[in-house]
């Protein structure tokens, strides 16, 4: 007879969502200036539904304990829910399979609403299979498809629409005239830098769920039967099971395996830091395909034969915001990790380094240099025509200034007497005015191109 395991998987899924703020000024307010949302305000950010209630971030933030982390603003929840997901599993095939043919049940649903048009989606779940089944699902990589398909289909069916009347009730909930701290949400309809998402399809896109990363934690009894080295091969752990158990842990691209005595303490403290890691790699992921787009429309703008300056100075001014918002997000991350404490900090670091997330890092960086340096050539193209233009209608202003000198200067010899003393105006006094006028234009001709050869 097969031995039943029962295990927790927790998922951490970045989707996208309407909510954006002008995260500088949140930033650098004062909490007796901006109530925080996340810690109790009165007003909901999100429509009711009866799908999801309101929840308070659970940790503190701020120094003081080894439990508490020191967090800026841009790195906390602007709101955070609870899900009933009753509905949902009863409509849901991958969900309906993790009920009742691995005798599951959905232990946590929660939404976690961040900056930057990102929410965090946690579906934590629990399954009771024998070792086979176990060793199939995970070989075959059903258990991960059939937990990403299970979050998608909650972010299809139950947020999504959600956040569709988040963005169609905007204005009358947070429009000007509503209280300050509401000020700083930005509206979802008007966004600058974050373009790219929409919520005006009849249904979720998929690209709106960015990943499904999962996690689970094992006590060691459990991890020394053959459980154990099921769960090293879907972590895809290089070493042997003993490496595996003397490291604790292993952040594998999508699957986390972490061994501990303390199941639910370090089940906060996984949660908690890669929540940090999945939100800002997501904010990358975004910013990666932002600015390929941009540097995209700039060439396009550029190699068209007719541009228009002011759809050009728009492009220009919004890529600038993009970049000038990259740079303050990343400031936020590195003040995020040295605010994260006790074993959180080692979680950042290790899920940083399994994710690369300074390579990515560095390679949104030089792609941002690529997109300045080329604006900088486009500047001072364009202050290269501006001063040759500059230059032309000078030569033009000299040029007729030319005409008339040659023309007063013939007046000029012919009205004064006759002397025997040869000097320049005898020169126009035996050249006819006509003469004149035609060696002054000619003379202009030659400036003309000579400064066209030496601009081109």
């Amino acid at each position: 007879m097969n031995n039943i395991t029962t295990l927790r998987i927790a998922t951490l899924s970045p989707i996208r969502s309407p909510i954006s703020a002008n995260s500088e000024q949140r930033a650098a307010s004062t909490p007796e200036h901006l109530p925080d949302t996340s810690q109790g305000a009165n007003q909901h950010l999100l429509p009711p539904s009866e799908a999801l209630s309101r929840i308070d971030w659970p940790w503190a933030n701020g120094y003081g304990t080894l439990a508490h982390d020191s967090l800026p603003k841009f790195f906390l929840p602007f709101d955070c829910y609870n899900i009933d997901t009753t509905d949902c599993v009863a409509h849901s095939s991958n969900l309906r399979r993790l009920v009742e043919d691995w005798r599951g049940e959905i232990e946590t649903c929660q939404l976690f609403l961040y900056d930057d048009t990102v929410a965090l989606l946690r579906l934590d779940v629990v399954i009771s299979v024998d070792d086979a089944i176990l060793d199939e699902l995970t070989a075959s990589g059903s258990l991960d498809k059939t937990l990403s398909d299970g979050a998608g289909y909650i972010h299809k069916t139950l947020l999504y629409p959600i956040f569709q009347t988040y963005c169609k009730e905007f204005d009358r909930r947070f429009g000007k005239s509503r209280s300050a701290p509401d000020q700083l949400l930005r509206n979802p309809n008007k966004l600058t830098v974050f373009k790219d998402i929409h919520f005006k399809e009849p249904t979720a896109p998929e690209s709106h769920v960015l990943w499904t990363g999962r996690s689970i934690i094992i006590k060691p009894e459990k991890f020394d039967s053959p459980t154990g080295d099921t769960l090293r091969q879907w972590v895809s752990f290089p070493g042997t099971i003993d490496d595996l158990r003397q490291k604790r842990h292993h952040v594998g691209s999508g699957n986390v395996l972490v061994i501990s005595e303390d199941a639910e303490a370090s089940r906060d403290d996984w949660f908690r830091g890669l929540s940090l890691c999945q939100y800002y790699n997501a904010i990358l992921a975004i910013y990666s395909r932002i600015l390929k787009s941009s540097y995209s429309q700039l060439t396009d703008l550029l190699g068209a034969q007719r541009t228009r300056n002011g759809e050009l100075n728009r492009l220009m001014a919004d890529i600038t915001q993009s970049l000038d918002h990259l740079e303050f997000s990343r400031l936020e991350f590195n003040e995020a990790r040295v605010g994260v404490q006790g074993d959180r900090a080692a979680i950042v670091n290790d899920s940083c380094a399994a994710w690369k997330l300074d390579g990515l890092i560095q390679s949104a960086l030089e792609r941002t240099d690529l997109i300045r340096s080329r604006i900088a050539r486009l500047l001072a193209a364009r202050k290269s025509r501006v001063d040759k233009t500059v230059e032309l209608i000078l030569a033009g202003i000299g040029g007729v200034a030319l005409v008339e000198l040659f023309i007063s200067l013939t007046t000029a010899s012919r009205s004064l007497p006759k002397d025997d003393f040869p000097g320049l105006l005898d020169v126009f006094l035996w050249m006819p005015p006509n003469g004149a006028i035609a060696l002054s234009s000619l003379l202009l001709m030659v400036i003309f191109i000579y400064i066209y050869i030496a601009k081109r």
